[in-house]
């Protein structure tokens, strides 16, 4: 019996590492769907749009949940480490990405480590650190950075929003927008 404890021991820990990993690698992929489709192509999203126009999108029923009541088109973004979404509504310029799962404090990670200091002769700054309890998620953080030149009217504004729950239906949500003020 004390050997079969060890095994049970020894395959739940390798389970919970094989987890760990999983969660790490859908966060990296976040950050890389988010950097090379929405930050790489913020300044021209109808562009991104056209190059996405030959792969097919979700049915409107289906893209509406992800376009926050927006019109728009949603695409299911392939990737081998979990399911993700990109979103763009119509008219706005906003790119949006949806993870299922990840780990959410490494894509917290990796988003600070894109967002947090901005090409010159833009200033990053952070706006926003915030925590609220959300019905459908739980505990969530939002943290928003916005990149600008002094002074300017013209923004970029990029947001994450993570749940750590693991009944959590959304674990990463980010955004990335030009805004005026």
């Amino acid at each position: 019996m004390p050997r079969f404890a060890a095994v049970v021991f020894a395959l739940s820990f390798l389970s919970s590492l094989c987890f760990a990993g999983e969660g790490e690698d859908q966060a990296n992929s976040f950050a890389s769907i988010y950097a090379t489709l929405c930050m790489k192509n913020l300044n021209n999203l109808e562009a991104l749009r056209e190059k996405l126009s030959a792969i097919p999108k979700l049915p409107a029923e289906k893209a509406a949940h992800f376009l926050a009541g927006n019109a728009g088109d949603a695409w299911p973004v392939p990737d081998q480490h979990g399911t993700f979404v990109l979103a763009l509504p119509n008219d706005k310029n906003l790119c949006m990405v949806h993870v299922r799962r990840a780990n959410t404090e490494a894509a917290k990670q990796l988003f600070a480590d894109l967002v947090a200091s901005a090409p010159a002769p833009l200033i990053a700054k952070k706006v926003r650190d915030e925590q609220a309890q959300t019905t459908a998620n739980g505990q969530t953080q939002t943290l928003a950075y916005e990149w600008s030149i002094p002074d300017a009217s013209r923004k970029m504004l990029f947001t994450i929003t993570t749940a750590a729950s693991d009944t959590a239906q959304l674990q990463v949500f980010a955004t990335a927008a030009i805004i005026e003020e």
